[in-house]
């Protein structure tokens, strides 16, 4: 009796068209999830045994959100490098090996490129510790511009060579860094995608892997959304070369162009992708606060120039794709944010709410989008005192005055108060935009404001003046912020 492989009843129920959509077929193994166990054991014996050797790679990362884009992007440009350059490369993701299972839209992609155990195969954050000065000195950033101060303490020849990203340009290692390619797009998945050279054999998996990252952030490739012409160009480019092929049709895949966006929306495999994806990315029930404010999360280092002593402070912004109310009311944010704070060295801490009120419908008959904001400060010790009533009205005079944020006090979840405060032992001092003498959270602002808007208004007349953001700003320009 003869037995046929599942790839083969694949393509069999597929000509049937048996069952739904059919979505991507997932790999028990790859070429890519080898190359990514072999370069991580290589990398982690080269620098425990000799560890100079370290410095005879390239370390490639994004930025520590830990999001779709910057894996996919790091994993890719590492894979070029390593594998048509011949130049050794290694992805290194900078979020905790345990904090990889907090975004299940990560774990279902990766799942899709062969990428089974990533908690075994990616080398994590987590796993270079206690590794001190950072064994590297050659860095590729990818969906970010800026090296991070960690990667260059004590670390004196760290040289950048590659910048990849879609942020806003910090200016920085123009003479170092080569390709440096730094410009707007849906997503940074996009450039790395455009800059493959036309002949690369790439693997289906890793086609797919920045395929997903680019869908979801962009949306699904929506036209008026936030895919540009690049974003187009690389689906375009990926598609045919993805494990969606296995249920695309060949007369589909010859009529894929860049110049016809919307027909790239009207293939149904590459739609059930992009929903999978953002279904994944939205349901986060089962995480509580703790896991929420960590799961989607940038830091910021600033300069309070107007302070008498001019410390230099950590900010953090958290982005939660649900209502606050539904996690965090009760005390649950409050105990959090201030846990979180301690943990990170933080003195202020801002939680941004991006989610979809199905209890309201906008215009199109969907849920209408809804953003919230609430914020946090705490002192620093007894050396690093930081006037928290002269940095709580700066940062409410920034929030208030900017007109692309365009906050207003929430109606349902108010504090009772404006601020709270005891000494640094204690919670933090804590408040929510609206006005300052009826406290709350925010309810509603313009869609403008996201995170990266946000961390531009902490860098200009919010909390201080001609202060300096020392890392981690966004491809947003505004008029307020923390350090002025």
């Amino acid at each position: 009796m003869s037995t046929m492989k599942p790839s083969a009843l694949r393509r069999l129920s597929t000509a049937l068209k048996l069952g739904k959509t059919p979505g991507p077929s997932i790999p028990d193994a790859s070429s890519l999830s080898n190359f990514l166990s072999t370069a991580k054991e290589k990398y982690l014996n080269d620098i425990r045994a000799t560890p100079r050797k370290g410095a005879e790679w390239t370390i490639v990362m994004g930025n520590e959100a830990g999001d779709l884009d910057s894996l996919a992007s790091s994993i890719a440009y590492a894979w070029v490098q390593s594998e048509i350059e011949k130049k050794p490369s290694i992805p290194l993701i900078r979020i905790g090996r345990d904090d990889l299972n907090l975004r299940a839209e990560n774990l279902y992609a990766l799942k899709l490129a062969g990428i089974n155990n990533p908690q075994e195969q990616l080398l994590c954050i987590s796993d270079l510790e206690d590794v001190k000065p950072f064994p590297s000195i050659t860095f590729a950033l990818v969906d970010h511009n800026r090296l991070g101060a960690s990667f260059s303490t004590d670390n004196p020849n760290a040289n950048v060579i590659t910048v990849i990203d879609h942020h806003e340009d910090e200016n920085l290692y123009a003479d170092s860094a080569d390709p440096r390619k730094i410009a707007p797009a849906g997503s940074c998945a996009s450039h790395v995608a455009t800059l493959y050279p036309k002949e690369a054999d790439i693997p289906r998996e890793l086609a797919t892997l920045l395929l997903s990252a680019i869908l979801i952030d962009t949306g699904g490739l929506v036209p008026g959304g936030k895919a540009l012409q690049v974003d187009h160009e690389a689906a375009s480019y990926l598609i045919p070369r993805s494990t969606l092929t296995d249920s695309i049709s060949s007369s589909t895949l010859s009529s894929i162009s860049p110049t016809n966006p919307r027909m790239l929306l009207d293939i149904p495999e590459v739609k059930h992708l992009s929903d999978d994806l953002s279904d994944k990315k939205t349901d986060v029930s089962h995480l509580g606060a703790w896991d929420l404010l960590r799961r989607d999360y940038k830091e910021y280092t600033y300069t309070l120039n107007w302070h008498p002593s001019t410390p230099t402070i950590k900010a953090g912004l958290a982005t939660v794709p649900v209502k606050l109310r539904s996690w965090g009311s009760d005390g649950k944010l409050e105990r959090e944010a201030q846990r979180w704070m301690e943990r990170q060295g933080l003195s202020v801490l801002g939680v941004l709410t991006s989610f979809t009120d199905t209890n309201k419908f906008g215009k199109s008959g969907k849920g209408k989008h809804r953003r919230e904001m609430a914020w946090f400060i705490r002192d620093g010790s007894d050396s690093q005192k930081l006037q928290l009533e002269e940095v709580a009205s700066r940062l409410w005079k920034g929030l208030e005055g900017n007109e692309e944020i365009q906050v207003t006090k929430h109606k349902k979840m108010d504090l009772g108060q404006e601020v709270w405060m005891v000494s640094a032992a204690g919670p933090p001092l804590g408040f929510a935009t609206g006005h300052p003498s009826q406290g709350g959270f925010d309810d509603e602002f313009g869609e403008s404001a996201t995170r990266s808007s946000v961390a531009a208004d902490l860098d200009g007349e919010t909390v201080g003046e001609c202060g300096n953001n020392q890392s981690g700003q966004e491809y947003v320009e505004s008029t307020s912020g923390l350090a002025d």
